[in-house]
Order: C-alpha cells, then sequence, then structure tokens
C-alpha cells in the first residue's frame, strides 16, 4: 500500500522524550488509513503524501505560553503547525507539538495518554482541514480503537524499538 499518511515521532533533546514503541506508530497509521482516509475518500488519490512530526512540548499544558495561545492550530492541548511543502518529493510535512506533562497527567497511565492524544491530534487534523469530516464521525471512529492490541505493545519500549528520528 501506497502510504500518504505518515507519523514520525522527532527528538531533538531526549528530556521529553517518551518511550513510545515504532509498532504504536505503525497501528496509528494503519488506523488513519483504514478508518479515515478510506471512509471518507480523502488524500488517497492525492500525489501528496501528508507527514507529520510529532515533537514532544516541555511546556505545561495548564500555562501555555502566550505566543501559542494565539495560534490557529491550537486545540485539545495540541498545537499543529501549518504544513511545509515540498514539491519536488511531493510531501506536505506538519509540525505537531504534544505536551508531554498532559501526556504524563492522564490517570490511565502515560502510555494510554499518549495513545488518546494520538486520537486527540487525528480527529483536530480531520476535522479542521476536511469539511466531510466532522467532530460528530469521531464518536464512532474512537469505537474503532483496539485497545487491547495497543496495550500489548512494550511500554516503556527499549531504545531499538523506538525509532525516533534524531538531531
Amino acid at each position: 500500500m501506497n502510504t500518504k499518511f505518515k507519523i514520525e515521532l522527532f527528538d531533538e533533546t531526549e528530556v521529553e522524550r517518551l518511550p513510545i514503541h515504532y509498532k504504536t506508530i505503525e497501528y496509528f497509521e494503519k488506523f488513519v488509513a483504514e478508518n479515515i482516509l478510506s471512509e471518507f475518500k480523502i488524500i488517497l488519490n492525492t500525489k501528496w503524501i501528508h507527514s507529520f512530526g510529532i515533537f514532544f512540548d516541555s511546556a505545561d499544558y495548564k500555562n501555555i505560553p502566550e505566543h501559542l495561545k494565539s495560534f490557529d492550530g491550537i486545540e485539545k492541548y495540541l498545537v499543529i503547525l501549518p504544513p511545509n511543502t515540498f514539491s519536488k518529493e511531493s510531501i506536505k510535512s506538519y509540525s505537531v507539538q504534544f505536551f508531554a506533562s498532559k501526556i504524563k497527567d492522564n490517570p490511565k497511565g502515560e502510555f494510554i495518554g499518549f495513545c488518546e492524544m494520538m486520537l486527540d491530534y487525528i480527529e483536530t487534523f480531520f476535522v479542521m482541514n476536511y469539511k466531510k469530516v466532522k467532530e460528530t464521525d469521531f464518536i464512532n471512529i474512537r469505537q474503532n480503537v483496539d485497545w487491547e492490541y495497543l496495550k500489548s505493545i512494550k511500554y516503556p519500549a527499549d531504545l531499538k524499538d523506538q525509532h525516533f528520528v534524531g538531531k
């Protein structure tokens, strides 16, 4: 399958890095392809690859910095920056900031917090950018998450299984 939706975890400092197993990211890429792209018939027939770089922000989400509060892409404690377009490679590259403190504050634990934030991000991105996709659609989409599979993925993952894009 030609991937049109790609997620990468970026790590510049290793300070706020969460030890996420690469299989978690592969799961969400497949989840989006099956439950959103195919279902709503979006992105699949475009020449563009939508690439999302997830960065962990060390700022406390309860006290979001002023320069982020006014940003249009902030919602659900996420910051989705406008894409950088690489025409030659047909890539639209988005930077997405996850507030690590929001993930760590999840009462179900860090890993579930990360997964829930991934779902928030996926919902926010598609609702903001595709008129076909509504917030109400995500009630059903979220029910398709295979939590048993996700919980079976090792967390914290060994360094060799994290596959962060680094410095």
